[in-house]
C-alpha cells in the first residue's frame, strides 16, 4: 500500500489550492518545518485538521517519532492507565476522534496490536518511538 501525501490527505479536510500546496512545500524546504505546521501558521487549518491527517496517513502502517518533538497529549493519557502502559511498554500520544495513538517500540508493538484493542475497546493506531524515550514517559506522566 503506497502512503498518502501529507498535503492530499490534509487537502481532503480543508480546501488547499494547488499555490497552496506548492507555496507550502515551497516553504518546507527553506524552513525544513513541517507541512502541517506550516499550514496552520498560515490559517488554512487547524490543530485538529493535522491531527487527523496524520491519523489518515498512520493507516498505512506505524511511522517512527521522536516523542520529545511530537509532545504527549495528557487528554490521551486518560484512556490507559499506568499499570497497563508500564505492562505493555506503551504511552498514548494523541486522540483524534474515536481514534488512540499509541507510541510503541518494535519490540512491543506486535503484542499490543494483538491485545490492547480488546482491553481498551477503542480504535488504537501506533507510532514507533525509542524504548527509552516510551519508559522515560510513563515514569513521568504517570508517576
Amino acid at each position: 500500500m503506497s502512503t498518502a501525501r501529507f498535503g492530499e490527505l490534509l487537502g481532503r479536510l480543508v480546501p488547499l489550492s494547488d499555490q497552496d500546496v506548492s507555496e507550502i512545500l515551497e516553504e518546507q524546504t527553506m524552513s525544513h518545518r513541517r507541512f502541517g505546521q506550516i499550514a496552520m501558521s498560515w490559517g488554512l487549518c487547524r490543530a485538529e485538521h493535522v491531527w487527523r491527517a496524520w491519523c489518515d496517513q498512520l493507516a498505512s502502517g506505524p511511522e517512527r517519532v521522536d516523542l520529545g518533538m511530537i509532545g504527549i497529549d495528557t487528554q490521551a493519557l486518560g484512556h490507559l492507565s499506568g499499570k497497563i502502559a508500564r505492562e505493555f511498554g506503551v504511552v498514548p500520544v494523541r486522540t483524534v476522534g474515536e481514534r488512540v495513538i499509541l507510541a510503541v517500540s518494535a519490540e512491543t508493538l506486535d503484542r499490543a496490536a494483538e491485545q490492547l484493542p480488546g482491553l481498551m475497546g477503542k480504535r488504537l493506531q501506533f507510532v514507533l518511538a525509542d524504548a527509552e524515550q516510551i519508559a522515560h514517559a510513563i515514569t513521568v506522566r504517570y508517576s
